[in-house]
């Protein structure tokens, strides 16, 4: 099994099945377990929203393996998805914490996939650091983003919304590296 360096992830139908930026409408209300964690958000409209199951699980063993993980989204609202990762509480190696905690670098705005994962680099490893230089992988639902794969980074299809990413495909990858 291969580990990247870096994973990077769409957030909308990747990491929770919605487009934050048109279907949810803060503030958000927890729904918390008994454990403390936080797998439901309520927006102010009633809308339930919860990550795809296998996430944590997944986010969880690539920070174990010491992969550094990016946030990579186009979303026009990331005052919204920032509430929703901050929002979202996780087991992880024993602790409740924010699943916004689990990532190194929040790299969202209208641009290219491949410049949300340089800033992301720049911002874990400096200012000289280069695409080339790690070995990446992009979760994505959007075929489009596959154009990653011309800068060497390793394009994982995310195509089911009503999964999302599962931990299938994340083994599938692992054992294609």
């Amino acid at each position: 099994m291969g580990y990247p360096d870096v994973a990077a992830f769409d957030l909308d139908y990747t990491v929770w099945p919605c487009f934050c930026d048109t279907h949810l409408y803060p503030p958000f209300r927890p729904l918390t377990e008994k454990n403390g964690e936080v797998h439901t958000l309520i927006d102010s409209h009633g809308y339930e929203v919860s990550f795809y199951k296998d996430v944590p699980k997944i986010l969880e063993d690539l920070k174990n393996n010491g992969t550094k993980i990016v946030s990579a989204s186009r979303t026009w609202a990331p005052e919204i998805a920032r509430d929703l990762l901050k929002g979202f509480k996780v087991q992880f190696n024993g602790e409740i914490v924010p699943l916004i905690s689990l990532f190194d670098s929040l790299q969202w705005g209208e641009m290219s996939k491949v410049n949300h994962i340089k800033k992301g680099l720049s911002q874990i490893y400096g200012k000289s650091a280069d695409v080339k230089d790690y070995k990446i992988c992009l979760f994505d639902d959007e075929s489009r983003n596959r154009d990653v794969e011309r800068f060497g980074v390793k394009y994982v299809y995310i195509k089911d919304p009503e999964e999302g990413t599962t931990w299938k495909i994340y083994q599938m990858y692992l054992k294609g590296n």
